[in-house]
């Protein structure tokens, strides 16, 4: 735990420098796999349509491995850890304009909950945030409005780590 009470995530740092080099290599995976197919069958029709189809088989495949690993991490923290109540003690709605990412503009819920610890009963907090794109705004006023300041959210507790123990994940880009 840190000075400031917070749950220190040591395997987030992991999480975000892992994710994207490991994209890159599991794309690069299913474009090699593409180019094997096209040699295997000798077709010009599969020669033209491999990079188109194995980027967007590769993009579906690597959204799935991300949707398992999440899954996975849920599970084994339900298994190992303890899940206790925790009360939402700061809940932000913001509208985040990104010039300069072709009008790519994301609305970020952020929620900090606040709860015991159950190995030491000291105070503790955990902080997410979930991004939406501007086309999902629905979809984010409604996770902030469940998740106001005072409403109370289940986590999952294991030794350094905590989880918010939502049964679907908020965000698809959503892993750790």
């Amino acid at each position: 735990m840190g000075r400031s009470g917070r749950m220190i995530g040591p395997m987030s740092l992991v999480w975000t420098l892992g994710v994207p080099v490991a994209a890159v290599a599991f794309m690069a995976g299913a474009l090699n796999l593409g180019v094997v197919i096209v040699r295997w069958t000798g077709s010009q029709v599969a020669m033209a349509l491999f990079l188109p189809v194995s980027a967007l088989l590769g993009i579906g495949a690597w959204l799935l491995v991300l949707a398992a690993a999440w899954r996975l991490r849920r599970n084994y923290l339900r298994r190992t850890g303890i899940a206790i109540s925790a009360v939402v003690v700061e809940s932000d709605l913001r509208y985040k304009y990104r010039s300069g990412t072709l009008n790519f503009d994301l609305w970020r819920v952020q929620i900090e909950a606040q709860f015991p610890h159950p190995d030491s009963d000291a105070d503790a907090r955990v902080q997410k945030q979930y991004f939406y794109p501007q086309f999902r705004e629905a979809k984010a006023r409604a996770l902030a409005e469940r998740l106001s300041v005072g409403s109370s959210i289940p986590v999952v507790v294991h030794k350094n780590s905590a989880l918010f123990d939502i049964p679907k994940r908020p965000v698809w880009a959503d892993i750790w």
